[in-house]
């Protein structure tokens, strides 16, 4: 037996790991406790990583559907070629808007899969362009665009006093960087430490979570009225002048007129509309302005809301009154070592609103974000007929089947197109429509290195890692699909500066993996020496310079902001139909869909129904009974199950559950896909056509 050094690649955490293997096998998996960062803490997923690679349905050869409508295995090459064909004369007689790519949340765990996937599509020359960020936290793109942004960066969570969270659980997420500003490593004892250090927790949630359980303050607001408690939070600070207004004065515009719009904002009215007692929320307020350092941050949770774009620029705006972003001198969030970093400076981006100009779908009309269009837009790009309709998606670490809104909806999408191309270890709901899957290697069977995470550390870490396992079958690295696929279109593409055309040798792994640090702070031969990982704590801190004096300003209160203020503060719409109010949340022993497939790693039942315990009682239900949940888009079926920590009237569950429509499903194995209480189209917000996806309105009864 053989002990290696390595890291975990399911969640941004990159947990240290010490696999034990036979010459064929691994024997063992645990936390290692030399990582300087994790320091042998691993969840439930990275324990299990063997089970993901010796998982029974693994692909381990490339599939192509035959005419029989079966997956049948194909030779890479073979399948590089025949897509590379079809891509081709798509483009070819519809143009390049009519092939579309979808980036998954498992496209970044390996430093070379979104580069190579971005190299090709810009080579291509598509407008097309959607991931999981539009899907469930678009807003967090859109709040810089509207508001302006500091680019001197966030305040560091080693030195702050206070700290703000909204809709995010990092204890059991592991989400941390310019999210939360958390640590991602072992959270648990990252906030342990600060809270014994002085530093004061706000958590802002619906259910006592374990973060909140930790929080000074836990504000447990009703599931939907983030907006209106956080503009509560801004208006007792702005009515007890506790702004910066330094800060204010010299950055940002609109203060007053905010002020002015919030005057009637009290408290109590703020109890009324979000179940917050009053002196909660005032004493929450207090304690964030004095500070005098620390964040607002959030999770996903909010983003997913009724009020989504204006509660993220609540978030904003209530960092920018409090003046709470890093200046002069102050050492930046990011430290970089492997890629290469500019100090940032002590100055406002301005808004740039680019959805306002540039390429527009023809769909609604939906301009670009960061880039990229909305997700929730892709199955009508798909299936609305137009010049440049969607024929052909080719879809990265991700699965769009089984994690949109309106799954009937995606579905059909997905079953109407001329190509459906999927990269997936697994025959997930998407690979399960594909016209071709390409089977690629897992974590363990390939050299990687912590680059990507570079912004995401708290410390000047870096690792490297080699293979620990022989690449079984005729699996492959996502980046050799990418670049056989522009060579077999006759496109050249661009990996880390080095343009390679059609016919040219292409690196190796550990080639390419050299290429994209060589613009690092320390050396990758360096890094290498060092198995375990390394802090670099010799290097400079990266600090932030100063103004270069351009003038930028926030806007606090744009006119299309200032519009959705005045509706979010309007009447509340309530309706005794639907008394309840679905919540998303998170599960600590998957990532999204990836590990329901794992035995023992799902809880069983699947992705039951959390309730309340007296609300379990009030529909007359006990634990364990069959629970109908329906609200105006659909219904489905779970297995209630008791949760004290969440609020009465709100319902949890998580997201990416289920089967293919029309498949047989056994409930208790599969659980039930909230999806089908979800819609694409009803209920989005402005700009960027995010749907509702959490404090859903629903019904909930016992099924006899």
């Amino acid at each position: 037996m053989v002990e290696v050094a390595t890291y975990c690649r399911i969640c941004p955490a990159a947990c240290g790991l010490l696999v034990e293997k036979s010459d064929v096998r691994i024997t063992a998996v645990r936390g290692d406790p030399l990582h300087p960062l994790s320091a042998g803490y691993t969840c439930p997923k990275g324990r299990r990583v063997a089970s993901f690679h010796d998982a029974p349905d693994r692909f381990l050869r490339s599939q192509k559907r035959s005419a029989g409508g079966d997956l049948e295995p194909i030779a890479f090459e073979s399948a590089v070629d025949e897509i590379g064909g079809r891509l081709s004369a798509v483009v070819n007689e519809h143009g390049p808007d009519s092939v579309a790519m979808f980036l998954g949340t498992q496209s970044v765990f390996a430093t070379l899969t979104r580069r190579s996937a971005m190299a090709w599509f810009r080579s291509l020359g598509s407008h097309k362009l959607f991931s999981t960020m539009t899907i469930d936290q678009s807003a967090k793109w859109l709040r810089p665009l509207r508001l302006g942004d500091w680019a001197g960066g966030r305040q560091r969570f080693d030195s702050a006093d206070v700290w703000l969270l909204v809709g995010t659980n990092p204890l059991v997420t592991m989400q941390g960087g310019d999210f939360t500003g958390l640590p991602v490593q072992n959270a648990a004892r990252s906030l342990t430490a600060a809270r014994e250090r002085g530093l004061s927790l706000i958590v802002i949630d619906p259910r006592r979570s374990e973060t909140a359980a930790q929080a000074d303050f836990h504000l447990q607001l009703e599931p939907g009225s983030d907006a209106v408690l956080i503009a509560g939070l801004i208006h007792v600070i702005l009515v007890e002048h506790r702004e910066d207004r330094a800060f204010c004065a010299e950055y940002a515009d609109g203060v007053a007129e905010l002020r002015s719009a919030l005057a009637d904002l009290t408290p109590e009215v703020v109890a009324e509309r979000t179940g917050v007692p009053a002196q909660q929320i005032i004493e929450a307020a207090r304690v964030f302005a004095t500070g005098p350092r620390g964040m607002a941050m959030s999770g996903t949770g909010p983003d997913m809301g009724p009020t989504a774009n204006l509660t993220q620029h609540l978030i904003g705006v209530l960092n920018v009154v409090c003046g709470r972003f890093a200046r002069e001198g102050d050492r930046a969030s990011q430290d970089g070592i492997l890629v290469a970093i500019r100090p940032p400076r002590a100055e406002v981006i301005a808004p740039q609103r680019t959805w306002e100009h540039g390429f527009r779908s023809r769909i609604g009309g939906y301009g670009m974000l960061n880039g990229e269009l909305p997700s929730s837009i892709l199955p009508a790009e798909i299936l609305e007929p137009g010049l440049d309709r969607v024929r052909a998606l080719v879809v990265v670490g991700g699965n769009p089947a089984a994690v949109f809104p309106d799954q009937e909806l995606t579905v059909r999408a997905l079953r109407s197109l001329e190509l459906l191309v999927t990269i997936d270890p697994f025959p997930t709901e998407t690979a399960q429509l594909a016209d071709f899957v390409i089977a690629p290697t897992l974590a363990l069977e390939r050299a990687d290195h912590t680059g990507y995470f570079d912004g995401i550390f708290a410390k000047p870490f870096a690792q490297y890692t080699q293979s620990v396992l022989d690449r079984p079958g005729e699996v492959v690295e996502d980046w050799q699909f990418f670049s056989e696929l522009a060579a077999a279109m006759d496109l050249p593409i661009k990996l880390a500066g080095r343009e390679l055309h059609p016919g040219m040798p292409r690196p190796t792994s550990e080639e390419y993996l050299a290429w994209t640090a060589e613009r690092g702070r320390i050396p990758l031969t360096e890094v290498l020496g060092h198995p375990h990982g390394r802090v670099f704590d010799e290097i400079d801190p990266v600090t932030v310079a100063p103004d270069s004096g351009s003038g930028g300003r926030f806007s606090v209160l744009p006119d299309d902001v200032a519009e959705e203020l005045v509706e979010a503060l309007g009447a509340p719409s309530t309706s005794d139909s639907y008394p309840f109010r679905l919540i998303v949340r998170r599960n600590r022993r998957m990532m999204n869909t990836l590990g329901r497939h794992i035995p023992g790693l799902a809880e069983e039942p699947a992705n039951s129904c959390l309730m309340h315990p007296d609300d379990i009682a009030a529909i007359g239900a006990r634990a364990g009974d069959w629970v109908r949940i329906t609200s105006v888009h659909g219904q489905v079926l779970a297995i209630c199950r008791i949760d004290a920590t969440l609020r009465r009237g709100a319902i949890a569950m998580t997201h990416g559950f289920g089967r293919l429509p029309g498949q047989d499903v056994d409930l208790e194995r599969d659980g039930a896909n909230p999806g089908w209480l979800l819609s694409l189209t009803a209920h989005t917000q402005t700009i960027t056509a995010m749907p509702l996806m959490t404090a859903v309105p629903v019904t909930v009864e016992r099924a006899h």
